[in-house]
């Protein structure tokens, strides 16, 4: 290995391991109700991981990795920056996903596997390295307690309204699509 990529692989290791992780984390949390037989717990379990195949769901799959790699950052790091600059990054990995899902299934009517999966890991990248960005701003370190309000707000509104949620398009699985 030349000593070019050593030293990159040195300087971005947190970040690259970090974002692998949280891709692989997300990715898992796809299949996690899938063969859950009983109602009751997929539901309770559902209130975490995705349920079925709508955009809503599948906002599970990126707002748990960027919560959970800011809480484990900021603790590990000692530095509440991270925690802020995780929770921005995962709300805008959000926006973005929809965003870019509302785009593509315009004119597909419908979702592609291969598509939703660049998606998915370019939303985790991009919005990934902003995080870490994020992360060094006084602003954010000095926000730590709005930041955690925000975060309970998200993850509130994610799990009832896996629950209670309305008809439109962020709701329907891919059966509503077609």
């Amino acid at each position: 290995m030349s000593e070019r990529i050593k030293m990159f692989l040195g300087k971005y290791r947190t970040q690259i391991i970090t974002i692998a992780l949280m891709i692989i984390f997300g990715t898992l949390m796809h299949f996690v109700t899938e063969n859950i037989p009983n109602p009751i717990i997929k539901n309770v379990v559902g209130s975490v991981f995705p349920i079925n195949e709508s955009s809503w769901e599948h906002m599970k799959m990126l707002w748990w990795p960027f919560l959970i790699a800011g809480i484990i950052l900021s603790s590990v790091k000692k530095d509440k920056g991270y925690f802020g600059g995780f929770v921005i990054a995962g709300f805008l990995s959000i926006l973005l996903i929809i965003s870019l899902f509302a785009i593509y299934q315009s004119f597909t009517i419908t979702t592609v596997l291969f598509i939703d999966i660049i998606i998915f890991s370019f939303t985790m990248i991009l919005c990934g390295l902003l995080a870490f960005s994020l992360a060094k701003k006084d602003w954010v370190k000095k926000g730590f307690v709005a930041f955690v309000v925000i975060a309970a707000i998200i993850t509130a509104a994610l799990v009832v309204l896996t629950f209670v949620h309305g008809k439109g398009y962020l709701f329907l699985d891919d059966e509503g699509l077609k």
